[in-house]
């Protein structure tokens, strides 16, 4: 019977590794178009139809636009504005000197798409901007942050995969405590 505990070290480090495995793919994941944000325009076009990411890329502990801007994406073929979601449960990756953080999702078929940064934001940017004015003084360097697509990667797989991580961790433990605190 003790064997069986033996078991869970293997079925738990499999966990632990297939969850490390698509939390770094979601990190390093193809940015598919970037803008600077003082260009206030650009054109991209994607190769295949699926649901894409608008994120805000800049250097980290700098004072950020968000609460500043938002979005209209526009397709070029059909001149049909494509409608932007805000992310609520906003992604962000993280390198020692640069960040970024997902704002808006969209879903898109092959084409030729225009983004236009607005002056209209989103409530809850707008709100974000008024408490990120209070903690952070100075004046927003523009030109630090650039406007990047990505494909975009559901919230309940990233949610998933931080879970196997700690449950693949449980487990393997588990597997070698086990056995003995039973003798």
């Amino acid at each position: 019977m003790e064997q069986l505990f033996y078991l869970l070290i293997p079925l738990g480090l499999c966990l632990f590794y297939l969850g490390i495995k698509y939390t770094i793919r979601f990190g390093r994941a193809k940015m598919l178009y970037e803008m600077p944000y003082v260009n206030k325009e650009g054109t991209f076009t994607l190769e295949q139809s699926g649901t894409y990411g608008v994120w805000l890329s800049g250097k980290m502990f700098t004072k950020a636009p968000i609460g500043e801007f938002g979005f209209n994406l526009v397709d070029e073929t059909t001149g049909r504005t494509i409608p932007l979601f805000l992310s609520v449960m906003r992604a962000r990756v993280n390198s020692f000197t640069h960040s970024r953080m997902e704002l808006y999702t969209f879903d898109a078929s092959p084409g030729t798409y225009r983004l236009s940064v607005t002056e209209d934001p989103f409530v809850l940017d707008a709100v974000m901007k008024k408490v990120g004015d209070k903690v952070i003084k100075g004046a927003v360097d523009y030109n630090l942050f650039t406007i990047q697509i990505y494909t975009h990667t559901s919230f309940v797989l990233r949610f998933i995969s931080i879970w196997m991580i700690a449950i693949g961790l449980i487990i393997a433990v588990l597997g070698g405590v086990l056995p003995n605190t039973l003798v």
